[in-house]
């Protein structure tokens, strides 16, 4: 009984999880406040690290990383959550056996390793086009549609709350990374890292299917060329 209990929480949870791909809000409200913490930031808390910059210089503190804007985050003395400043000229940063890499891509984690070639992801939030709320429940898309804070019929003037639905997309996307240069972990650029592993490579794919934008696919590939 207790572990069909478990297992029923379990299933809730992971369903709940999976939905909240939409958040729901009013106008000019921040919309991370309802977003859960392990979506909006890279790990499950600020944790004591090390910052190392391009020029030596190096910094500590409680840091995490935002999965939306994909800059370096640290508590101040205060307990308020800031940028780093600088953030170009930041070159990695060391938290509790995670390490990752400042590229155009965004804040790389560098997983494991094969030959000269390092496998990382980046995890990042994307909002997409938000839906208003507006008028007897209709809904449209914010670039198409005209305000109305208020409506009045029969003498009587009703404000209206503007409700917003913004949908977002959450992924971990697999980079390979060599010679200090990240790209999308493809299958070309798979081959063109490891030219002398060409028929293995091959030879894995035939026998597995490979989706090159799933990280546990990619590792799984990864290992297997060790």
């Amino acid at each position: 009984m207790k572990r069909t209990l478990i297992i029923i929480l379990t299933a809730c949870f992971a369903i709940s999880t999976q939905a909240q791909n939409v958040i729901q809000h009013k106008k000019g409200e921040d919309m991370t406040q309802y977003m859960l913490d392990s979506v909006k930031y890279v790990l499950p808390d600020f944790t004591a690290g090390i910052v190392i910059f391009k020029d030596g210089r190096t910094a500590n503190g409680p840091l995490n990383i935002s999965t939306i804007s994909q800059k370096l985050l640290f508590i101040s003395p205060e307990g308020e959550i800031q940028e780093v400043l600088n953030q170009n000229s930041i070159d990695r940063v060391s938290v509790k056996g995670h390490s990752f890499v400042q590229s155009k891509q965004g804040f790389i984690e560098l997983l494991d390793m094969v030959d000269d070639v390092i496998l990382g992801s980046v995890k990042r939030v994307k909002f997409l086009e938000s839906e208003k709320k507006g008028a007897f429940g209709t809904t449209s898309e914010t670039t198409s549609v005209t305000s109305i804070s208020s409506i009045s019929t029969e003498g009587q003037r009703y404000e209206l709350a503007q409700n917003v639905k913004t949908p977002f997309t959450y992924r971990v996307t697999p980079y390979l990374g060599r010679n200090g240069k990240f790209s999308y972990a493809t299958k070309k650029y798979m081959l063109r890292c490891f030219p002398s592993k060409k028929n293995e490579i091959e030879t894995y794919l035939k026998e597995n299917k490979v989706d090159f934008e799933n990280l546990d696919d990619v590792r799984a590939l990864f290992e297997y060329l060790k």
